[in-house]
């Protein structure tokens, strides 16, 4: 079936790609590179499975698990290190703090597997069970995780958001020089400057006593960013990390369309009414003008999200419910109104949420948008990807993932079915 043509009002026409085009999916591949050096073979024989875990609000990581355990040592002395049996978890190997790279795809025409994360490993784990054979779990956190140096409160005001980004990102790098002399970290100015086109002005803003890093991570949520680093250099001499922050749409990933029995295995979607109200209000006080601000969204005027209207349900329930926050300082009207149309299209997000999973897509990352068809005429639609976990392990290699409904699909492209699978 061909793909349909989807679009949205803030993002240019987009083709969604058949997963099968151009791709082989036979031979899952995964290359792990720590301190710039990829594994040995040896060692790579004795990785039982390896996953990798993005997500719109939480720092990205990946974990892997090896088998510890080598027959071949004959003593259980726990001083005979050289000769213990446990090979890992009593070596240097998998020490923390050791900058790591993982790698995930498809051996495919000697190309090499896309970088899924460039981070550091923070925990190590054995597992010595009653029986069987001993393993240890090792576990990494992205980059961005060690940017969490101290907890700040600062205020900026009448500042854009890139502005505020490219100050905290230097306060960081200061802290940074004094620590990890061998790191320098950087923004992309070009990514800035061009966000600051398009930026409003924000009266007030607050780092309260939060990571400056986490409160970036949080800014670029509520503007529709992603935040993430690059790496140049990976061993121990010199390394330089640029921090990048974005409008999503700014990416290059790939826009994919999965079907139900084709190459979406499952997914359940979640429709929820509980927390759905149909307009929002923000109050406030103008300290200058010395009078209450007070400004509503309504639902109905909020775009890219999916109305009950859409799914063919009664909005009579809906109509009742209001909310109102005066949690925010804000400074104005035209702030309050910012505030009131972000938090209620926050809340307006979460009307239909689903749990899926797909062969394996290292392209598939949080942020990403996917079209899922073959679930009838309801819940076929335009999804957003807010959690992806991929894994390779004795399956094969699979994609898990979370996703927010932001558009329903036309009638011709929900319910393609035969005998009850897509087609």
């Amino acid at each position: 079936m061909p793909a349909a043509t989807a679009t949205s009002s803030d993002d240019p026409v987009q083709i969604p790609v058949d997963v099968y085009q151009d791709e082989d999916f036979y031979v899952p591949a995964f290359q792990i590179v720590i301190k710039g050096k990829q594994l040995p073979s040896d060692v790579v024989q004795d990785i039982l499975s390896v996953s990798y875990t993005d997500s719109l609000t939480d720092i990205d990581s990946c974990e892997f698990v090896v088998n510890n355990w080598d027959p071949d040592k004959a003593t259980l002395d726990s001083t005979d290190f050289e000769n213990s049996p446990f090979q890992y978890s009593d070596s240097n190997l998998f020490d923390p703090w050791q900058a790591i790279e993982l790698y995930m795809g498809y051996y495919q025409g000697g190309e090499k597997p896309i970088k899924m994360m460039t981070g550091e490993i923070t925990t190590m784990t054995p597992n010595f069970p009653a029986s069987g054979a001993s393993t240890l779990s090792i576990r990494a956190l992205n980059l961005l995780h060690r940017f969490r140096t101290k907890q700040e409160t600062k205020p900026f005001i009448n500042r854009k958001d890139s502005d505020i980004a490219r100050e905290l990102v230097g306060d960081i790098a200061k802290d940074v020089r004094t620590t990890q002399p061998n790191l320098t970290l950087q923004v992309d100015s070009d990514e800035l400057n061009q966000n600051l086109l398009t930026e409003p002005i924000l009266n007030y803003q607050i780092l309260n006593k939060q990571y400056p890093i986490q409160f970036l991570m949080q800014r670029s949520r509520d503007n529709g960013y992603e935040l993430f680093v690059t790496e140049d250099g990976t061993d121990d001499t010199h390394r330089v990390v640029t921090v990048h922050y974005r409008p999503t749409a700014a990416s290059s990933q790939i826009f994919y369309r999965l079907a139900w029995g084709e190459t979406l295995i499952g997914f359940q979607p979640t429709l929820k009414t509980a927390n759905q109200v149909s307009s929002l209000t923000v109050q406030g006080w103008d300290p200058t003008g010395k009078k209450k601000i007070e400004e509503t969204f309504l639902r109905k005027d909020l775009a890219n999200v999916v109305h009950p209207v859409d799914l063919d349900i009664a909005e009579s329930g809906l109509s009742q419910k209001e909310e109102i926050t005066a949690d925010k300082p804000v400074q104005n009207v035209a702030e309050a109104r910012r505030i009131a149309e972000k938090r209620l299209l926050q809340i307006s997000q979460d009307f239909v949420e689903g749990k899926g999973k797909t062969i394996g897509l290292p392209n598939l990352r949080a942020g990403s948008k996917i079209q899922i068809e073959g679930l009838g005429t309801r819940f076929s639609g335009i999804y957003l990807v807010t959690t992806t976990t991929h894994t390779i392990g004795e399956g094969g290699y699979t994609t898990d993932f979370s996703a927010r409904m932001e558009a329903k699909l036309p009638s011709a492209n929900a319910a393609n079915t035969s005998n009850g699978v897509a087609s």
